[in-house]
């Protein structure tokens, strides 16, 4: 049977721990001691839904993207996510930057899924970097990675046809600048803000912000399939998780 630490070490083979930046908090974030896993539940972020489903479903373990405890976070009440896991008997391992920087992580299943072709890193790789099958006007691209991710989107104003592509998911619209040095014509990530939009249109690049949810929730599906190869014993299950927001 497999441990808590034998999980944490699988993906620390895949996605080093050590990689996170500076400012992350990935890691084993709630640890009810180094006991058997028989189920766990993989997810995007740890709301009170995915917490009903694993204290329902009796789960011993959350493998989440997003870390349950993270930035201001300085005490615990009874309401705590990370408290509750833990009063449940519910480990918590977080993969987060580490996962986003990893060579099979989130950017490569973004890529993957806008069918890109001879995809790399960048230098730092905050971001991958790869090639349509033919060029598409801006406009056409957009409404093509709304197709492909299932995604309301926004986009800048940009006349140049699309042919080479960075993708970087999540919040990854300050990466527009690099992506356009490293010789893309578009850069796909989840969150844009006003003023990245109109930068993005003084430097000649197409800014495409598709969703944080809509741009990483595919690599929570690959994370969970991996899981699932490595550990015959262990009941792995995507939570049921929706973006919490709503377009009209």
């Amino acid at each position: 049977m497999s441990r808590l630490s034998e999980i944490y070490d699988y993906i620390d083979s895949f996605a080093p721990f050590s990689l996170q930046l500076e400012w992350d908090n990935s890691g084993i974030l709630v640890n009810c001691g180094d006991c058997v896993i028989s189920k766990a539940l993989v997810t995007l972020d740890i709301t009170a839904e995915v917490l009903n489903e694993a204290i329902d479903g009796k789960y011993d373990l959350i493998v989440s993207h997003h870390p349950v405890i993270f930035g201001s976070l300085s005490a615990l009440t009874e309401k705590t996510p990370a408290a509750i896991c833990f009063k449940n008997g519910i480990s918590v391992i977080s993969a987060h930057t580490n996962y986003d920087l990893s060579p099979i992580g989130v950017n490569k299943v973004l890529a993957q899924n806008l069918n890109l072709h001879n995809v790399v890193s960048s230098n730092d790789s905050c971001f991958m970097i790869g090639e349509l099958d033919k060029p598409m006007a801006s406009d056409m691209f957009s409404e093509y990675v709304s197709k492909c991710l299932s995604a309301h989107l926004r986009y800048n104003d940009c006349t140049k046809e699309i042919k080479t592509v960075a993708v970087c998911g999540g919040a990854g619209s300050d990466f527009a600048s690099d992506a356009k040095k490293a010789g893309a014509d578009a850069l796909v990530t989840g969150d844009g803000k006003y003023h990245e939009f109109l930068d993005a249109t003084d430097e000649e690049i197409l800014l495409v912000s598709a969703g944080h949810y809509e741009t990483e929730f595919p690599a929570v599906v690959s994370l969970c399939k991996l899981l699932e190869d490595k550990f015959k014993d262990i009941q792995f299950k995507v939570a049921e998780q929706k973006t919490p927001i709503k377009n009209i």
